[in-house]
């Protein structure tokens, strides 16, 4: 990896030499991948970071028996789960006064939240996803404010590393609409002159100009992207349709594209961004951006519950992946993506926490629970979702839309980087479990982030017994709790807050104005 700013890459010699002997992990079941039939007594060997074998533990020892050995009859053997999509803020909102509400109001104070130093969010979102037994996650950067975003970006790079996630890291930009899609005057028109100038206020657009956002994109990819271990991919993120021009969106994907890298992107979030598109195209937004040229395999868009027919086959045809967010679409009220439909189209799929689980935990588990969970819609005729699909989402289909179909994660297979989760199964099993009973729907149904006793990531143990190795955590909270409470009295005094309530009515009301507007 050259001289790249990768921090913890600088391995002991004693580090490389205790990778470089062969060690076996193994569990009573082993998942090797979603798609293939549950094993038991199951196992892989390790050298470095890799997989070089797989087979039954008796096989692996004759084969290996110089190989230490990790595992335990009562284990399952799980690939590293991949959160395809998040903005590692690290901290609850709803703790830091930001309630659940519809996303055009909610965003507005979410600009409003305490700013500490990244590098503690990002380890603490870091340790908080391993010890879910999530090994890697998409970081959609909320700056603490736009001014902040060249200095915040290498911090929470470094955060994340430090605690040992893999972590494909994309800044967001936009260059239209920060407050309304449309409507600005009209919005101004109706406001008495205080609320006008707070309004006005939110509707300035970042300082940093476009050829500094694509300069810091640049120097980052330099300095961190990683292409032989994937320990950090740098991506782009035009943060949302709606949010950025066309010249933007292009520009971004041609960046992308140059680079083999890829374009993370919100779109069709809610249904007022769905008629934004109608309203000035005409059209959906997806035929829009299929007629400017931006969808293709190097696109992956986040949320995208408001399709129109037609959208997924487009989709579909042009390569584009989606990560499928549930819970965060269910808090901010913008309702549920048709995820049997774009399963059966066949689409890059990926399931994210989007930094709002429902349980306000990130417990990645759950959600892929969920996901099943309202995957298998009412009626007699809605199509049945298996478990092994939505487990696949989680894993390989995560690795596809996050880092690319070519970097060998979400599977235990030789060759694949030696990422792995191994979960306490005797407590998912509980009292007793038929022989007839489907051991990936108990898994699915069951398992949450307390099943999680030890994590791999490229080789080393990030978790051990359910703690983290890397990170002092005890320490970390204390840290963090201290910064919080030295930033409650700038926060108390910015008054971002409460101009975010103060606006709030205005623009519900405003939007409210749009749903006569029909997107058929």
């Amino acid at each position: 990896m050259g001289a790249k700013d990768v921090g913890d890459s600088q391995r002991s010699n004693a580090d490389l030499a205790l990778r470089s002997s062969p060690l076996i992990v193994w569990a009573g079941l082993a998942l090797l991948d979603a798609r293939t039939p549950v094993q038991r007594d199951y196992g892989v060997c390790i050298i470095g970071n890799h997989i070089v074998d797989v087979g039954s533990q008796s096989e692996l020892q004759q084969r290996h028996p110089d190989a230490a050995m990790v595992g335990d009859a009562d284990f399952c053997l799980l690939p590293g789960l991949i959160n395809a999509h998040d903005h590692g803020r690290g901290l609850s909102g709803v703790a830091l006064g930001v309630a659940d509400d519809l996303l055009e109001v909610w965003l507005m104070s979410l600009g409003a939240l305490p700013a500490i130093d990244p590098a503690l969010l990002a380890q603490l979102e870091g340790v908080t996803l391993l010890r879910g037994g999530v090994t890697a996650t998409a970081h959609s950067h909320n700056p603490s404010s736009w001014d902040r975003l060249p200095d915040e970006c290498a911090p929470t790079i470094h955060g994340y590393r430090a605690a040992g996630i893999r972590v494909a890291f994309h800044p967001p930009y936009v260059d239209q609409n920060p407050l309304l899609y449309a409507g600005h005057d009209e919005f101004l028109a109706g406001l008495s002159a205080e609320v006008r100038s707070l309004a006005q206020a939110a509707m300035q657009l970042p300082a940093l100009g476009l050829d500094d956002y694509f300069g810091l994109c640049t120097d980052l990819y330099t300095r961190f992207h990683d292409a032989v271990d994937h320990t950090i991919h740098i991506q782009i993120s035009p943060a949302g349709g709606a949010w950025c021009s066309d010249a933007l969106i292009l520009a971004a994907c041609d960046w992308a594209t140059a680079r083999n890298t890829r374009v993370q992107m919100h779109l069709l979030e809610t249904r007022y961004q769905a008629l934004y598109a109608r309203r000035r195209w005409g059209k959906s937004f997806v035929r829009h951006l299929d007629e400017i040229g931006a969808l293709g395999p190097w696109l992956t868009l986040a949320h995208m519950v408001w399709l129109d027919d037609g959208d997924i086959e487009m989709l579909r045809d042009r390569g584009v992946a989606i990560v499928h967010n549930p819970s965060s679409n269910l808090r901010l009220r913008s309702g549920i993506a048709p995820l049997p439909d774009l399963l059966r189209a066949g689409i890059a799929l990926g399931v994210g926490l989007d930094g709002y689980a429902l349980d306000d935990d990130q417990d990645y588990l759950r959600e892929l629970r969920l996901a099943w969970t309202l995957a298998n819609r009412p009626g007699a005729t809605s199509p049945t979702v298996p478990a092994a699909d939505i487990l696949h989402l989680g894993a390989v289909g995560g690795a596809s839309v996050t880092f690319g179909a070519d970097v060998p994660l979400g599977r235990l297979a030789i060759g694949a980087l030696a990422d792995l989760v191994l979960l306490d199964w005797r407590s998912i099993e509980g009292v007793w479990m038929s022989p007839q009973a489907s051991l990936l729907d108990v898994l699915l149904r069951r398992a949450n982030r307390t099943h999680v006793r030890h994590v791999m990531v490229n080789g080393e143990w990030v978790v051990r017994e359910g703690r983290a190795t890397r990170i002092d955590e005890a320490a970390l909270l204390t840290e963090v709790r201290a910064a919080l409470q030295l930033a409650a009295a700038a926060q108390s005094e910015s008054g971002g807050i409460l101009a975010a309530r103060t606006l709030a009515p205005h623009v519900r009301r405003f939007y409210a104005g749009w749903d006569a507007f029909s997107t058929s």
